[in-house]
């Protein structure tokens, strides 16, 4: 793997996480709905370009930043 840090956001990459979002509405209220909501909110700021918490550093499972 890259020692690189820097993530190319391509238009797949941009389609696959709406279509994410999209699959996020039927997903029912509940945990796994509360930490698909965090993961992709990380994704879309990632994807914008925003520092991430920690640097980017690996979290002990299982543990989701979520803001």
């Amino acid at each position: 793997m890259s020692k690189s840090r820097v993530i190319r956001v391509t238009p797949n990459l941009i389609r696959c996480l709406q279509d994410l979002k999209a699959a996020l509405k039927d997903l029912p209220p509940g945990e796994s709905r509360t930490r698909a909501k965090g993961a992709l909110d990380y994704l879309a700021r990632t994807f914008a370009g925003e520092p991430q918490p920690g640097r980017g550093l690996a979290c002990d499972p299982p543990r989701i930043i979520v803001r």
